[in-house]
């Protein structure tokens, strides 16, 4: 038996025509294969020769000859008129294309985009702070006036049709969250408090950093803003949700921090209300309970302790 020659390529399949794998068609001196790994050499050949052809100004788009031809205003708008029009005969590419091939599309997108966060290279990592307010101040206008001319996608849906969008943009946000996929700003917090059990988080109010205090002084477990609760508005009429302040999971129980102006307001009331529907004890703690804090805190384990 003859000794198997591989391709020179690298790819480890056998060489059948001058050391290389698969040939398509050969004429003269000519050859085309599909070796991979000469394939991938090809690619980054053409990658590099077509970088080093902008840096010295060659390359043709930057031409503006080309360029006026290539981008004119009249060119643009046909180019328009035929993707809308192949849009609404659901002929454009991702509407033809299989289920397996859109899931795989869409995965080759995220793996890419998520490389090149990681590495710093998005378009919005390495732009200049000059050039992206001037990219906002564009969308703002672009925005403003779709707003003017009543085109934003919102404005023209029905009453029926933006409160399915609002549930299922809730349902969206509600899941995100509790996978951990999205978290809330940081707005407005400003106090921080080093937790033993949370580690270094940050409150909107002295009075919160208090209880957190507190809740560590007697070994209670204890999470902030963990879980999004859903409640029934009177006032806007329409359901919403809410997040509780402190949750605490061992004995099934939320404490909300309030201020003297919102403690008896009615969407206090709403959302306590909203947090006993699901299942949950819960207990406001305002300027009685945080000097109760202060001066007997014993007490106030006490009673939170009688509502389990």
């Amino acid at each position: 038996m003859g000794k198997i020659i591989l391709c020179k390529g690298g790819c480890g399949n056998r060489a059948i025509y001058k050391g290389w794998c698969n040939i398509k068609w050969k004429k003269r001196n000519r050859v085309c294969v599909t070796c991979p790994e000469l394939e991938k050499k090809r690619i980054k050949a053409i990658s590099d020769f077509r970088i080093k052809e902008a840096k010295i100004g060659l390359n043709p788009m930057q031409n503006p000859k080309i360029c006026k031809k290539n981008h004119s205003i009249m060119r643009n708008i046909k180019a328009s008129q035929t993707l809308k029009k192949l849009g609404e005969l659901k002929l454009l590419p991702q509407q033809i294309e299989s289920r397996e091939l859109h899931e795989r599309r869409l995965s080759k997108i995220r793996r890419v985009l998520s490389r090149l966060a990681r590495e710093g290279r998005l378009n919005h990592q390495i732009e200049s702070k000059a050039k992206r307010m001037r990219r906002y101040q564009k969308i703002a206008e672009t925005l403003k006036k779709l707003a003017e001319e009543r085109k934003l996608p919102i404005q023209n849906l029905s009453e029926e049709e933006k409160i399915k969008f609002g549930k299922k943009l809730s349902r969206i946000l509600k899941r995100k969250f509790r996978n951990g996929e999205i978290k809330l700003n940081d707005w407005g917090k400003r106090y921080g408090y080093k937790s033993l059990q949370n580690g270094e988080i940050k409150f909107r109010s002295k009075w919160e950093r208090e209880t957190a205090k507190f809740l560590d002084k007697y070994d209670i477990n204890w999470r902030y803003e963990a879980l999004v609760i859903p409640y029934y508005d009177k006032e806007k009429n329409l359901f919403r949700n809410t997040i509780p302040d402190f949750h605490i999971p061992d004995f099934n129980l939320f404490i909300e921090v309030k201020g003297n102006s919102g403690i008896k307001s009615q969407n206090t009331q709403d959302k306590l209300k909203g947090i006993r529907r699901q299942g949950y004890k819960v207990v406001l703690f305002g300027k009685k309970q945080i000097k109760g804090l202060r001066e007997d805190p014993l007490r106030i384990f006490s009673e939170i302790k009688g509502l389990i």
